[in-house]
């Protein structure tokens, strides 16, 4: 196995859905080709946002769509952080760029000790921010974030509060039932990571229709492209498809977790389609990563552009089938085996 590449690319590196779309909606969207000369539903998007309000139980009011998640973290970032941009590290660099790309002030909050990662915002910093990430899974490490937390944070913030749901399918937990409550929440979702739909970028922002309102003011009108749109209307009739999906993930997450802790290598507890190893030191994490690579096995490396704030000794690794990820552990079995030789 050590000295032969792996026939088939195995692509670990980005955490979208590494399954097959049902044949049916392959089928329906093929059919939706025909209508490309026309232009997509524009600013109000009323069928895709009663679809989204079907799913997560909130008015259509209240649901912007929107190029991907990204395009919420920008128009979010645009519209609300302009005096502080609280940002909890490690996470998912797009916060920080954001921040950066529009010249806002943010603060780097350190919140992992251990393989534990917890939010350590003060109170003197929530006072101050006019806007405060939360990532729940976080990203890279896919540690949960505790609802409790979460509340704790809202009751201190007078600023906007950005949680970051992309990966809530794997976690089964959400705060959109709050929005009513707390004025300053806003919630990021995404068909990326769950729905295999990375290629469309296709994501959405859940708040009170005031804010909808202010993020809207910074995305474009035509945000979603018509193909997008349809596949966010059409994905959802498959969800009993994805719900098993996304429990056979959970299934060989925890084997892949077991075997890598088995081969001696440490990884985060992880609640996501994606897990967090630890190489130690950062020669053997590029030593590691260099070797994957040789035998065509793509994983996301800490010195990448998907995450802030991460020492360059973990590599993550976006969990695919089992028999893939049992694939990845024999060749890291043979790795660990150079490294004592």
């Amino acid at each position: 196995m050590s000295k032969n590449r792996v026939k088939k690319e195995i692509h670990l590196e980005h955490s979208s859905l590494k399954f097959p779309l049902p044949e049916g909606l392959l089928k329906e969207l093929s059919a939706e080709l025909h209508s490309m000369n026309e232009y997509p539903s524009g600013d109000d998007y009323d069928t895709l946002r009663t679809k989204l309000a079907e799913y997560t139980g909130t008015p259509a009011d209240n649901i912007l769509p929107a190029n991907g998640s990204d395009e919420v973290i920008e128009a979010v970032t645009r519209a609300f952080g302009s005096k502080l941009i609280l940002i909890p590290v490690p996470t998912f660099s797009q916060y920080e760029v954001s921040a950066n790309r529009n010249g806002f002030k943010k603060k780097l909050v350190p919140c992992l000790k251990g393989y534990h990662y917890q939010l350590n915002y003060s109170r003197d910093d929530l006072k101050q921010a006019s806007l405060v990430w939360i990532c729940n899974p976080n990203n890279p490490t896919g540690s949960p974030i505790q609802r409790e937390d979460i509340i704790n944070i809202l009751n201190d913030s007078p600023g906007i509060v950005v949680v970051d749901e992309c990966n809530y399918e794997y976690l089964g937990e959400t705060v959109v039932d709050l929005i009513d409550e707390f004025p300053n929440l806003v919630v990021s979702r995404s068909f990326s990571k769950n729905f295999g739909l990375a290629g469309f970028r296709l994501g959405f922002a859940l708040s009170s229709p005031r804010n909808i309102h202010e993020i809207a003011h910074y995305c474009q009108v035509f945000r979603v492209n018509r193909m997008a749109e349809a596949a966010g209307c059409k994905v959802l009739k498959y969800l009993d498809y994805f719900q098993k999906i996304w429990q056979e993930i959970a299934l060989v997450r925890e084997y892949f977790i077991s075997g890598m802790k088995g081969i001696g290598i440490e990884v985060f507890p992880s609640r996501s389609n994606f897990v967090l190893a630890d190489f130690v030191t950062e020669e053997k994490t590029r030593r590691a990563w260099q070797y994957l690579r040789e035998k065509n096995v793509f994983t996301c490396p800490a010195w990448g552009e998907e995450c802030t704030g991460l020492g360059k000794n973990f590599i993550r690794f976006t969990i695919s089938n089992k028999e893939e990820m049992g694939l990845v552990l024999r060749l890291l079995t043979d790795f660990q085996k150079t490294i004592l030789e």
